[in-house]
């Protein structure tokens, strides 16, 4: 298996949370973006929806963000946005 992705989220606030994902879902400006492990660098900007990242257990979790900016480099996914919910409940047969 490949290295998991250190996936941290900060608001003005601070660290919002920090978590490891083997794949990551997060709302671009054009449309969602699609991150795995080892994904070239890449920064762009976010806006308001869903965060959704699947663990290495193979657990997903889903949060809201207020849009923001993402940095991917060197399995770091860093995202620094206005304002973050506390994890939303999902089912598997829920759309992204």
């Amino acid at each position: 298996m490949a290295d998991p992705i250190v996936l941290q989220v900060l608001t003005e606030s601070g660290l919002a949370f920090e978590d490891k994902a083997v794949s990551v879902i997060a709302p671009a400006e054009l449309g969602y973006l699609g991150v795995l492990s080892n994904h070239a660098p890449l920064v762009t900007t976010l806006r308001f929806g869903k965060l959704t990242w699947r663990k290495p257990d193979g657990a997903s979790q889903t949060r809201l963000i207020d849009g923001g900016v993402m940095e991917i480099a060197h399995n770091r996914l860093t995202i620094l946005t206005q304002s973050v919910s506390e994890p939303i409940k999902t089912t598997e047969h829920s759309p992204l």
